[in-house]
């Protein structure tokens, strides 16, 4: 009896997770894609270095959509899980799903401090589009080398013998507590929430402020959406 209500939990969770995660899969890719379309052809978005860690966002959320949910939704409503026959897709995609939200985050922060900057007339100097740039590829290429560990630690075991299954999953113990203690709690979570915290409502300030110097309407209006994102 106890077996076959776990089986029924087990379907209905998995069509739940297939059904949801679809939605979630599908708006999510449609509405980066748009933000990235936004801000590449859009003139007054281009020109600005905001725009461009933005831009960075949205192409991390693609990723991380595609590594995460896209493969989750194989696993769980499809029972698709290549990850369990293949080394290198075992420690791929925890590797791309570790950077993806990283990069991801780090170019949030950089747009918010970004526009913090740009409506400072003593740092404003340092937003353009070249150091963006320079910023998010040293910004890249610090994640991947820092969470190579990633790639060590991540193998194919034995999950139980009786019926025989494998899983993908960290096999050394202080990289786990590392994994869950400090990368998920403190990186994307406390970290980013007080730096978008703190440079969003200054930003929010300057913008407010600005309402009452001779400022462009267009640049009022840009600097007005582009603090509404960060």
């Amino acid at each position: 009896m106890s077996s076959n209500v776990t089986d029924l939990a087990k379907q209905i969770s998995g069509i739940i997770t297939t059904d949801i995660g679809l939605f979630i899969l599908t708006t999510g890719l449609l509405g980066n894609i748009l933000n990235i379309i936004v801000f590449l052809s859009l003139k007054t978005f281009r020109e600005t270095s905001c725009a461009f860690y933005l831009t960075s966002a949205s192409f991390a959320n693609l990723i991380q959509l595609v590594a995460t949910l896209f493969s989750r939704i194989l696993i769980t409503g499809y029972n698709i899980d290549l990850t369990q026959t293949s080394l290198f897709l075992c420690k791929l995609r925890p590797y791309v799903a570790t950077i993806a939200p990283l990069m991801s985050i780090s170019s949030m922060c950089f747009a918010t401090i970004d526009q913090f900057t740009s409506l400072s007339i003593r740092w404003r100097h340092f937003n353009q589009r070249y150091i963006a740039a320079y910023l998010t590829i040293i910004t890249l290429i610090f994640w991947c080398l820092v969470n190579i560990p990633v790639i060590i630690y991540n193998n194919i075991t034995m999950a139980s013998t009786n019926p025989v299954t494998w899983a993908c999953s960290i096999t050394n113990a202080n990289f786990s507590l590392y994994y869950n203690r400090f990368y998920i709690s403190f990186l994307l979570g406390f970290l980013q929430l007080i730096i978008r915290i703190i440079f969003g409502l200054m930003a929010f300030i300057n913008v407010r402020s600005l309402r009452n110097n001779q400022v462009p309407i267009i640049r009022l209006e840009r600097d007005k959406q582009i603090t509404s994102m960060v």
